[in-house]
């Protein structure tokens, strides 16, 4: 088989271009470490499921001719009896408790590093101690998906080093449950898990004459669905210094029969509202909220921003027209420092800001819609001195009270 080589693609014989991979590297350095082991590309192919894992880093030359086939091939195979890291495992259902329910049990933290060990001849890797990290392909994953345990090497460790690596993993819990392999087969592992939770794995990989083991990040295998989940709030801007405490709340989650529900605010285990004391100016906060269902299921759900000020952003300071300020689009607090004489709130828009001529909004959620002139009666006691209105438009506005 004619095998060339160029920088950012391989070509095969059949003159196929093979696009890169994550392997690509493992490959370009072995042949650019040592030209004999192109001896063993046939092999290595074999092992690794070529044509996918063979491009990136590679020589400047054209193309590179092998030299012949030696003897003891270079190629990188698993070891007898084991197959490759992309198994495909029958899933089989399971009920977990509502009695045995650790809501949010997920941590999400990181990998931890590699530590070494001594191996069976007592030597040590001679490179920094710290050879990669572990971790689940996604954080999350739905019931009946598999999950991929994935290794990635420390800056200090080499492709080639890799290549010669071999892999042992443990994933209790999982199918299979172990498995063992060499070079970029070892690298990430294809597995399914019977049981909804919080699922982890260790590999411990084994380089010249040190072994070295890698806790992995946990990864969250959600049971029965939750849909529906809505966060809302009724506040778009507030004073902190006025208003400091906001709620949000969540409604609509639904999932299987006898399935109950809690929910995380900001890592804290809460009830369905959640009320936050605001002590800072910001143009946008928002709640992070996790609901979990006792099927040990896991979801992040959006809640609405908000904007947060010190003190209200514009003040109107006389009735009608003498008082008049332009407001921009979005969510804004005007102070009062005048009684309006009738409590009504007038708006004005301008056809370049607003194409359609249409205002539309509300103040202090009292609902305005209609031209490019509104006035909007506000309910008693609303437009006195010292009074704070929060406006919604959808366009710029010169507003006012009377």
């Amino acid at each position: 088989m004619a095998f060339g080589v160029a920088t950012g693609f391989w070509a095969c014989g059949s003159g196929d271009i093979i696009k890169p991979d994550q392997y690509d590297e493992l490959m370009a350095s072995q042949v650019q470490d040592d030209p004999n082991a192109m001896g063993g590309v046939n092999d290595i192919l074999n092992a690794v499921k070529c044509p996918e894992c063979f491009a990136g880093q590679v020589p400047s030359s054209s193309s590179v001719t092998p030299p012949p086939q030696p003897q003891s091939s270079s190629a990188v195979v698993p070891p007898p009896g084991q197959s490759s890291s992309s198994r495909t495992v029958r899933y089989s259902s399971s009920t977990v408790s509502s009695s045995s329910f650790s809501p949010f049990p997920f941590p999400g933290s990181s990998s931890s590093a590699a530590v070494p060990m001594s191996s069976s001849n007592g030597g040590t890797n001679p490179g920094k101690g710290v050879i990669g990290t572990c971790a689940p392909a996604k954080a999350i994953v739905d019931k009946d998906s598999a999950v991929v345990w994935k290794f990635t090497r420390d800056s200090s460790v080499s492709a080639q080093q890799l290549m010669g690596a071999t892999f042992n993993w443990s994933m209790p819990g999982a199918t299979p449950a172990t498995a063992s392999a060499t070079g970029a087969n070892g690298l990430s592992q294809k597995v399914q898990y019977a049981t909804s939770g919080v699922h982890t794995a260790t590999v411990v990989v084994n380089m010249g004459a040190a072994a070295y083991t890698v806790e992995c990040a946990p990864v969250q295998k959600n049971g029965d669905e939750i849909k529906g989940c809505e966060c809302s709030t009724e506040a778009t801007s507030v004073d902190f210094t006025a208003t400091p405490e906001v709620s949000w709340s969540v409604a609509g989650c639904t999932s299987g029969p006898g399935l109950t529900f809690s929910y995380e605010w900001e890592g804290t285990l809460g009830e369905a509202t959640f009320t936050k004391t605001l002590t800072a100016a910001t143009p946008s906060y928002a709640p992070t909220l996790r609901v979990a269902n006792s099927d040990n299921t896991v979801i992040n759900v959006t809640c609405p921003a908000i904007k947060v000020t010190e003190g209200p952003e514009y003040t109107i300071k006389a009735t009608q027209g003498d008082g008049a300020i332009k407001l921009p689009a979005g969510s804004t607090l005007v102070s009062l420092e005048v009684d309006a004489y009738n409590s009504t709130v007038f708006c004005q828009v301008a056809r370049a800001d607003v194409p359609s001529g249409a205002l539309k909004g509300s103040v202090n959620s009292v609902e305005i819609d209609g031209s490019d002139y509104i006035a909007v009666k506000m309910p008693a006691g609303t437009l006195v001195k010292g009074a704070t209105l929060t406006f919604e438009l959808d366009g710029p506005a010169t507003c006012g009270v009377q």
